[in-house]
């Protein structure tokens, strides 16, 4: 494509949309969206007209500036969604918006999306307010049909932008992160800051090779990686859930886990997911009250499951 990848609404022209779309676009108007839920990124409702007539697409535009691209830079988060969408969607049985034009620059992490709207297929749910296990059920099943069209890296090996956890850059980076990150969620939070989480607090960027290293163990599958409320919708025919029925539908899918494995890499999934509250509230810029919420909820609910599962201690 012989335009620049857009960096903000504004450049999402007519003349750059009829490049990207193949058609003549007359009219774009970009809207903001979903302002408070993406922590490295810009949406935008974008509804563009033609003489083939008109559609609503979302626009997903890296984050404006370099403080809020520093994790997605150094984890290659932006690369990596270009990189399912080009390579991988087509083969991916649970569903997701089509994609109708990616690019990403390597150099200056510039990204764009342009994805089917989706919103009328269902209902999204409040990841600040939570939900109830009945309503997380479906999200549950459909990750295990995910989980299972990858198992043991089916279908992976020829995605070399698509690494492992263990694999450089991850456990160096996402320490660096970390421990950057650290002392400033303990200002923000600190009534949440009990003794006991901030020994484990303290010594969690120490953990993470190894932690990292169990968690790439095979069988190894594709990982969504922000399978979370905010990014979910809900559609009118969902089902399902629990571990016990996760692994049932696994095994409705030729997938046959050990039970005691399973059990345990949950657990050490759970240790995993102290980072993502620590590194969103601390190492990017929270422009808006509800980054505030929404960190601090993944941080009480990380710490809860940590203290139900007794996950901070495993060994590693």
């Amino acid at each position: 494509m012989s335009t620049a990848i857009p960096r903000m609404a504004d450049d999402l022209t007519p003349a750059w949309c009829s490049e990207a779309l193949g058609r003549s676009i007359t009219d774009a108007t970009a809207v903001p969206m979903g302002v408070g839920v993406g922590l490295v990124g810009q949406l935008f409702r974008l509804d563009v007209d033609g003489p083939d007539g008109s559609q609503r697409l979302v626009a997903k535009l890296a984050a404006p500036t370099d403080e809020s691209r520093f994790v997605a830079t150094v984890l290659n988060m932006y690369g990596r969604e270009v990189g399912f969408y080009t390579e991988l969607s087509a083969g991916t049985p649970i569903r997701h918006p089509q994609c109708h034009f990616a690019a990403h620059d390597p150099e200056t992490q510039d990204t764009v999306l342009l994805l089917e709207d989706v919103s009328g297929c269902g209902h999204a749910l409040d990841q600040v307010v939570g939900a109830t296990v009945d309503e997380a059920r479906p999200a549950i099943r459909t990750l295990a049909r995910l989980h299972a069209a990858y198992w043991d890296e089916r279908g992976l090996d020829d995605a070399e932008w698509l690494p492992r956890l263990s694999d450089d850059p991850y456990p160096g980076s996402v320490a660096f992160a970390y421990e950057t990150a650290w002392p400033r969620v303990q200002e923000l939070f600190a009534d949440d800051i009990t003794p006991r989480v901030r020994e484990f607090g303290d010594s969690y960027s120490e953990r993470i090779p190894a932690l990292f290293a169990k968690l790439s163990e095979p069988p190894v599958v594709l990982a969504h990686a922000d399978w979370r409320l905010d990014n979910l919708f809900f559609t009118p025919d969902g089902e399902v859930v629990a571990l016990e029925t996760y692994l049932s539908d696994l095994r409705e899918l030729g997938v046959d886990p050990d039970d005691d494995w399973a059990w345990e890499m949950y657990r050490y999934g759970t240790m995993l997911g102290f980072v993502y509250p620590v590194v969103a509230a601390g190492a990017l810029t929270i422009e808006d009250p509800r980054h505030v919420e929404l960190t601090h909820a993944l941080l009480v609910r990380s710490v809860r499951a940590l203290d139900e599962l007794d996950a901070f201690d495993l060994p590693l």
